[in-house]
């Protein structure tokens, strides 16, 4: 496959944001499953009513999504009787899909799609300002959207606050709002408008302390390839702030500021940052991601360094 620089966002999950494209908030209809054909298990309709459903996107080229099939595969036996259907959606062909399905087995033990010319994507992906994958969403029985993330930092959380009537949904809209707002940073600092850097210093004070959401918006700026303005100064004050609130260096703002190094031209220092942050990270998840981080930092570094043919 060939590497460009715009892969970096989309292995590492990226929440790359597409401006104006992503109108659609927390609590919204969800969009139906346009479908081009269901690899495995039965058709499903998100608006039943019957269900909780996980709509996943990923590929099969996508390091991370491997990663993150068992880990999907054990999420659906444990909420399987609860009334919990995952559903993994590529943009890939079925040609290209079924065999790595086949291949996979046990391992992803789930309902598998191929999209329908990236329909579902627009509905899903586009609409909530997503570029990067794997990315999944949890639809409510009511039919709507009231979670997205990385399926593997707090879907497994998030679905047992809503199957026991502890989520928080005004507090996920709330935080789900900084992403609408970083949708307007980007739109601004993608035209190179001054305005960018004043909403930007808004958006890390309005943060509070909430080292998460500090390194998001970190994470948001550096690893959206579309824009050529991309203020690493200004991620480099988020992460300031997220490491004096946590109190000392993270797992996420070493492994955060790793990336804002490496794509800033410093990729010795981004490379051992990366190797830091996994040596932080405690649960296997984190550890995981951060040497995925690695991986595509030594393997973009080779590449940069070898002689031209």
């Amino acid at each position: 496959m060939k590497i460009n620089a715009g892969w970096f966002g989309v292995v590492l999950a990226a929440t790359v944001t597409l401006s104006s494209m992503a109108g659609a908030r927390l609590g919204d209809p969800a969009a139906p499953l346009s479908i081009k054909e269901w690899v495995k298990g039965k058709a499903v309709d998100v608006k039943d009513g019957k269900n909780i459903y996980v709509v996943e996107f990923w590929a099969t080229w996508c390091p991370p999504c491997r990663t993150s099939i068992p880990h999907l595969t054990e999420m659906q036996k444990k909420f399987k009787d609860k009334g919990v259907v995952m559903i993994g959606v590529s943009d890939e062909t079925v040609e290209k899909v079924k065999p790595f399905v086949t291949e996979q087995g046990e391992k992803m033990e789930y309902v598998v799609a191929c999209d329908d010319g990236r329909a579902t994507s627009d509905g899903y992906m586009t609409a909530y300002g997503q570029g990067g994958i794997p990315h999944a969403f949890i639809v409510s029985k009511e039919g709507k959207v009231i979670w997205h993330g990385h399926p593997m930092d707090g879907l497994d959380t998030a679905l047992e606050q809503i199957l026991d009537g502890k989520y928080d949904m005004q507090a996920a809209i709330q935080k789900d709002e900084a992403r609408a707002l970083l949708a307007e940073y980007q739109e601004l600092s993608g035209k190179g408008d001054a305005k960018a850097v004043e909403l930007g210093k808004k958006l890390i004070a309005s943060a509070g302390n909430d080292e998460q959401a500090l390194c998001d918006f970190a994470f948001g700026i550096v690893t959206n390839m579309r824009n050529k303005n991309r203020d690493f100064a200004l991620a480099d004050e988020a992460l300031n702030k997220a490491e004096k609130v946590a109190g000392a260096k993270t797992h996420r703002t070493v492994g955060t500021r790793s990336i804002v190094r490496f794509e800033s031209g410093k990729q010795d220092e981004g490379i051992a940052l990366a190797k830091e942050a996994a040596g932080l990270a405690k649960e296997e998840k984190d550890r995981k991601r951060y040497e995925n981080y690695l991986k595509v930092m030594e393997s973009r570094k080779a590449k940069a360094s070898a002689p031209a043919k």
